[in-house]
């Protein structure tokens, strides 16, 4: 019997198809190796919030908050998450430091933080989500300014201050909470309750409360109650990976701690200057006048920021010698960033000093 013959608007479209087929498997050979580059542009301690476009930003958080499985953990959709995020980013006022490129920033280092160290495998859905959607608020609506000129002037954020709680954290960690629960519709007291607390633990003034409470908790024979979201253990490590976060940025490629640096600083003399001109004091760090930024800055790494990655990998130990499958060398490797940019800053600041001393010995 002889086979039909198709016809030719049969076989124009079956070819066109064939095109089309073609065309969408040589897109996804050709999409691959960019979204594995684009992943990896999301998992490195080497990151660079600044080389971001401003446009770009909301879509790499969004980028985080999927890779970190946040909307599946929450059983919410992937619109409410973005939603989410993007109300967050929008209330970032445009500070120099305290804007939406220090949100990507936290939010990129704790998801690096996570994976590189393993512990976002043993944290539980609740712990990773009330993370990523506390670093995504834990400075909203931010005032560039510091919690003790908020008190001097009595500021609005004040009046409704949490008791032992910084007003700016206080309010950061309230907005969160209705933020969550308008937009994920999201009621869990304990996912809520860890969101807010993770946010109260990026206060500097808790810094040494926080870090004595884990460095006991840690010593106890099983770690368990760490990992369980509502216990005291898991609130201490989820403010201890959100602080981690909150002031890495010493720990990335020194021309990038620079840059944060210069931008921190332009806060910081902001308020000096505002502090001067109403006949105050300010801060040491806020004053223009004497302050020595490179001095400054080994300091801050020595004594704050080197403190909770020492800490962070002392729990990691004890983690691993109990049998579970993390990597203390994830913080090793941030622990041994800093001791490199401390060096750094220390030939800057004795630099500076030198040239200072000889500027004074031409004066007299």
């Amino acid at each position: 019997m002889a086979m039909r013959r198709r016809s030719p608007r049969i076989a124009a479209l079956l070819a066109l198809l064939g095109v089309q087929v073609t065309c969408f498997l040589q897109g996804l050979r050709q999409t691959r190796p960019r979204q594995a580059a684009h992943d990896a542009q999301l998992v490195t301690f080497d990151f660079d919030a600044f080389s971001v476009p401003e446009e770009q930003q909301q879509g790499m958080i969004s980028s985080l908050a999927r890779q970190m499985g946040v909307a599946e953990k929450l059983q919410v959709s992937h619109e409410s998450v973005d939603e989410y995020l993007e109300q967050c980013l929008n209330a970032m006022p445009s500070n120099p430091y305290h804007g939406p490129a220090h949100i990507m920033d936290v939010m990129q280092f704790l998801h690096t933080l996570l994976r590189e160290t393993g512990l976002d495998k043993q944290l539980s859905p609740v712990q990773t989500s009330a993370l990523v959607l506390a670093a995504a608020a834990h400075d909203v609506d931010h005032t560039g300014t510091s919690n003790a000129l908020l008190v001097s002037l009595s500021h609005e954020f004040v009046e409704d201050v949490e008791e032992g709680v910084g007003p700016m954290e206080s309010h950061s960690g309230k907005r969160a909470v209705v933020l969550i629960q308008e937009l994920l519709k999201c009621r869990d007291p304990v996912l809520l309750q860890s969101v807010q607390k993770a946010i109260h633990g990026t206060d500097l003034s808790q810094h040494d409360k926080i870090s004595k409470f884990f460095s006991a908790a840690i010593e106890a024979p099983s770690l368990d109650a760490f990992f369980q979201p509502g216990t005291d253990e898991s609130t201490a490590l989820l403010q201890m990976l959100l602080k981690a976060s909150d002031v890495s940025n010493p720990a990335r490629p020194m021309r990038t701690a620079q840059a944060w640096n210069s931008q921190v600083y332009q806060e910081f003399y902001a308020e000096g200057d505002q502090v001067l001109s109403a006949g105050g004091m300010p801060n040491p760090l806020h004053d223009r006048r004497t302050n020595c930024i490179p001095k400054s800055s080994v300091g801050f790494i020595n004594f704050h920021v080197k403190t909770i990655f020492l800490n962070l990998r002392n729990f990691l130990l004890r983690c691993h010698e109990l049998g579970m499958p993390v990597r203390p060398e994830g913080a090793e490797a941030v622990l041994a960033r800093l001791d490199e940019n401390a060096a750094a800053f220390a030939q800057e600041a004795a630099k500076e000093e030198a040239k200072m001393e000889m500027q004074s010995m031409k004066r007299g």
